[in-house]
C-alpha cells in the first residue's frame, strides 16, 4: 500500500461527488463495531472506491461490490481523491 502524497487533499468520502473515485486512507473512528462493519464489507484502507451516489445513503462501488453505507459511517472513511489530468 503505498502512503499519500504529502500534496494530497484527504477527505472524507462523504465530501466527493458523485461517480469521484479516491483510495481509502483511512478509517477515523474508535468504535470496533462500525471498523468490525466496514472491514466486513471490504472497506478497507488501501482499496480504490467509487462514489454511486450519495443521497438518501452513501453508495460505494469497491471493485465488483457495491455498498451501501448511512452518513454517519460514511463519515468516518478518508480517501484520497483521484484527480486526472485534463
Amino acid at each position: 500500500m503505498s502512503k499519500p502524497n504529502k500534496n494530497s487533499k484527504l477527505i472524507p468520502i462523504i465530501n466527493m461527488q458523485n461517480g469521484q473515485e479516491g483510495t481509502i486512507v483511512e478509517l477515523v473512528t474508535q468504535d470496533k463495531d462500525v471498523l468490525r462493519k466496514l472491514m466486513s464489507m471490504g472497506i478497507l484502507p488501501g482499496v480504490g472506491v467509487k462514489v454511486i451516489m450519495k443521497y438518501p445513503s452513501v453508495v460505494l462501488q469497491a471493485g465488483y461490490t457495491q455498498v451501501a453505507l448511512d452518513s454517519g459511517i460514511a463519515s468516518v472513511v478518508v480517501v484520497e481523491p483521484i484527480s486526472y489530468a485534463v
